[in-house]
């Protein structure tokens, strides 16, 4: 019972940090390759003539503290994930974010990629949004000004439109058939004999789905499939089916199965899948450009300094940096 819950948990962490990486953080994963040297304590690390303060890594620690106990509760730094305590696994994840975000600036001189005139204008509107909504507390605690503020922003700002250059160099194109997302019914049993009674009283004119509810060891039988889901026998049989149409009785493994589609395109669901696939295929090209250019890149982080601050002990602060950051500049 302990192992199941110790998955679940496990399971639950793995969804709540893809939707914490949305557009915002979705660049910020390169390698935990550094340096440990005596930089100043208010110098988390420094890349080349780029830097990230001490000020920035909390409000990344206090962003993600607030996101992840919203969704998962404050008991969640109790748990582990992959052997280590969960705040370790976060404190690391900033650690990347923060060490990415300076790369880029550094690759954002290298290529000449500036802000706009209305970059900087949305860049001084969300550090004063950002500091207006910060508590006297908060203010207090990270003793930050509007003109600090505008060079966080800046830097994310610039992070992003050096990323949106990269990955607009690569031709990418996802096929309307790949990305097809279908609606399905399922009947799944263990028992041979089981899945062909219910095959022959589906035939007979049984409704499938009260036979489906039946069988199924949960209950569930009607699913959102896209590529990918399943096992490729079950998608094969299941993608060549027209709304309304039922499969065979299919054997995988020690499961038998009967499908029947419901919608065989459900094109909205479709056209947002393409832009997830397209966006997994836009960082996957990205990171491969990345890792090469961070592999020839000297990085000095102060491991003195961020080992006393942690996501487990930070405070979460009355303003969420990436909620603003995304208000202005999510086109």
């Amino acid at each position: 019972m302990k192992n199941k819950k110790r998955r679940l948990i496990c399971a639950i962490i793995v969804v709540a940090f893809i939707v914490l990486c949305g557009v915002f953080i979705k660049f910020f994963n390169g390698n935990l390759v550094y340096f440990s040297t005596g930089l100043g304590k208010n110098t988390i690390l420094k890349v080349g003539g780029e830097s990230i303060t001490r000020n920035e890594a909390l409000i990344a620690m206090s962003d993600a503290k607030g996101q992840y106990e919203e969704l998962l509760g404050s008991d969640i730094w109790n748990e582990e994930i992959d052997g280590q305590n969960f705040y370790t696994y976060v404190d690391d994840q900033i650690r990347v974010k923060l060490i990415r975000v300076a790369m880029l600036n550094k690759l954002a001189k290298e290529r000449g990629v500036v802000l706009s005139r209305q970059d900087e204008e949305n860049v001084k509107s969300a550090a004063k949004e950002y500091l207006n909504g910060l508590s006297s507390d908060d203010k207090n605690n990270i003793k930050i000004d509007e003109d600090s503020l505008e060079e966080m922003f800046t830097k994310f700002a610039i992070a992003k439109k050096v990323y949106e250059e990269i990955v607009s160099e690569y031709d990418i194109e996802v096929s309307y058939d790949d990305a097809r997302v279908i609606d399905i019914q399922y009947i799944v049993s263990d028992s041979e004999d089981e899945i062909k009674d219910a095959y022959n009283k589906i035939k007979d004119g049984t409704s499938f789905f009260a036979l489906a509810k039946e069988i199924n060891d949960d209950g569930e039988y009607e699913i959102e499939l896209k590529r990918g889901d399943m096992d490729e026998e079950f998608e094969k049989v299941a993608f060549n089916l027209a709304t309304g149409d039922m499969s065979q009785i299919i054997n995988i493994g020690d499961k038998y199965y009967i499908i029947r589609c419901t919608s065989d395109n459900d094109k909205t669901k479709t056209e947002v899948n393409k832009t997830t696939i397209l966006e997994n295929k836009q960082l996957e090209k990205f990171n491969e450009f990345m890792n090469e250019y961070e592999s020839k890149v000297y990085v000095d982080f102060n491991n003195k300094v961020f080992n006393k601050i942690s996501v487990r002990s930070c405070n979460v602060f009355s303003m969420n940096f990436e909620s603003v950051f995304n208000s202005f500049f999510n086109n």
